[in-house]
């Protein structure tokens, strides 16, 4: 009888594949990995990818398959229907993917500098005697960007939501501006009294931080820039969402997130392969991480139609 069941142990073995019969946990190890990336118009992407798909399957120790994305939409739709397991998103996609489907989970952000991976939704308004609050600036006017700006709009008037403020109700106008650096223009003329914006709030604030738009302003030399000051910041927000499907096997998941932590020190050029624009490396996040971006999607008012902006 013994004899008979390892005989029937190693037929099994041979009969199905490594998907069915490698299990950890309780939970089934998949053959191979389904990698998407978003690479719009990039007719060299391919290319420009593989030494990050390959540096995915040491990590993985599976074969790593590449789908390429058209859009972000793409993308999204294909995460969330299970066509593919894993993809490089941005804050906002990753909210947008879990809306849908409630099916995935963040391994790691990119950040784009040593400073932490994280940037803040800011409202800016001009410096007075005594240091401008929110309270200030109640029935005056502020500066918006358009109502899918995701810095310039969703993410600040979710947030602003979450702790009590209905940006519709609380000021006199909203404004709608090009761009946020337009905004920080119509404080100073005085066309409003408080602009949204972005920023790293990472290095020197004489300088306007590393990045976003208080630096975009010091940069282009603008007049002012000594009589602008942060009123109000949201909570952090990571750069970018390297994200997978919930319904890998955790051990499969805590070796991804190993590896991609120490992927820019040991294979640069794989990692700068998939995050050529944020190159300081990766920092683990879980789904806390992008509640702003999250909220985005729970409060009405910060994604429906844009009444009142003008």
């Amino acid at each position: 009888m013994k004899k008979l069941f390892v005989l029937l142990v190693l037929v099994v073995s041979f009969a199905f594949p490594q998907s069915v019969i490698a299990v950890q946990g309780g939970q089934v190890q998949p053959d191979r990995l389904r990698l998407g990336v978003v690479v719009a118009a990039d007719d060299t992407a391919r290319d420009r990818v593989e030494p990050f798909r390959q540096a995915l399957e040491d990590i993985a120790d599976l074969p790593v398959d590449l789908f390429l994305m058209q859009t972000m939409a793409d993308g999204i739709e294909a995460l969330a229907s299970g066509k593919i397991d894993y993809i490089r998103l941005s804050p906002s996609g990753y909210a947008a993917t879990f809306q849908l489907c409630e099916c995935v989970e963040p391994l790691v952000t990119a950040g784009p500098d040593d400073f932490p991976a994280r940037f803040y939704a800011i409202m800016i308004g001009r410096r007075g005697e005594t240091p401008a609050n929110l309270e200030s600036l109640r029935h005056q006017r502020l500066a918006v960007g358009g109502k899918y700006a995701v810095a310039g709009y969703r993410v600040p008037v979710a947030n602003l939501a979450a702790d009590g403020i209905d940006v519709r109700e609380y000021f006199e106008a909203l404004v709608e501006v090009r761009n946020p650096v337009e905004g920080i223009r119509a404080i100073l003329d005085g066309r409003v009294q408080a602009s949204l914006g972005w920023s790293s709030l990472a290095g020197e604030a004489k300088n306007g931080f590393t990045s976003g738009t208080l630096n975009d302003y010091y940069l282009s030399g603008g007049s002012g820039f000594e009589d602008l000051e942060i009123i109000w910041r949201s909570p952090p927000i990571p750069y970018s969402a390297h994200t997978i499907r919930s319904d890998l096997p955790d051990a499969l998941k805590r070796t991804l997130r190993a590896g991609l932590m120490d992927l820019r020190r040991e294979q640069p050029a794989a990692y700068l392969a998939i995050e050529p624009d944020l190159p300081g490396g990766f920092e683990p996040v879980g789904h806390a991480d992008y509640r702003p971006v999250l909220r985005t999607y729970e409060i009405p008012s910060s994604g429906g139609g844009a009444e009142g902006v003008q």
